[in-house]
């Protein structure tokens, strides 16, 4: 046996919007931009929903911020892109899908109600470090626009400076800089840097 992360969704308002293939479309194209970042295998089911399998369980809630990022990012004018993620942590068989981790992660999201990012796993000291900054980092996200959630995403994936990202943007470097303050990008750079050394502390007990 071994830890592993699972996360489990479903896009918000799917039926909702005024083009639901582009929203399951964007939702493809986000998952492959977000492969060569954190590893995983996935299956897609019910059109609008998904289920990831990280090969590092470290980098699940990195995983899922830069999920919704680039979901949101995506979002045409006047709606709004995004997705619902319940992550599992725990123990996994590796000879096979199924485990602690997965059954965590799919009934979590059957009852998450009004939350839209959540922990689910049988570990104490992990859910009494990683609970609630999950549910303070969730209601940044939720009031990302889609430039916020743009510019935090390349932030987040082209490592480079403000003024680099302003270049890239075609916008200045005040705009970007302005954009990483509402998205409150270094509070987030920081919660994900915790809760990857929290995860692998849980990994290697």
């Amino acid at each position: 046996m071994t830890i592993a992360a699972v996360l489990t969704g479903d896009l918000i308002d799917s039926q909702g919007v005024e083009n639901t293939q582009d929203y399951i479309n964007q939702l493809r194209a986000t998952l492959s931009k977000l492969l060569p970042l954190c590893a995983f295998s996935h299956e897609l089911y019910r059109g609008d929903s998904f289920q990831l399998t990280l090969e590092s369980s470290a980098d699940a809630v990195r995983c899922a911020v830069m999920l919704r990022a680039a979901l949101i990012a995506a979002s045409p004018e006047h709606e709004r892109y995004d997705a619902r993620i319940a992550i599992g942590i725990g123990h996994a068989p590796e000879s096979n899908h199924y485990g602690e981790a997965f059954v965590l992660s799919g009934q979590g999201l059957d009852g998450m109600k009004k939350e839209t990012l959540a922990l689910f796993t049988h570990s104490a000291s992990l859910l009494d470090h990683l609970e609630l900054p999950i549910a303070f980092a969730a209601r940044i996200i939720e009031n990302w626009t889609r430039v916020e959630a743009e510019t935090w995403w390349l932030h987040a994936t082209m490592n480079a400076s403000q003024k680099a990202l302003a270049e890239h943007l075609g916008k200045s470097q005040v705009t970007v800089h302005k954009a990483l303050q509402r998205a409150e990008a270094p509070l987030i750079d920081r919660f994900l840097a915790r809760s990857h050394e929290w995860i692998t502390e849980l990994a290697g007990d």
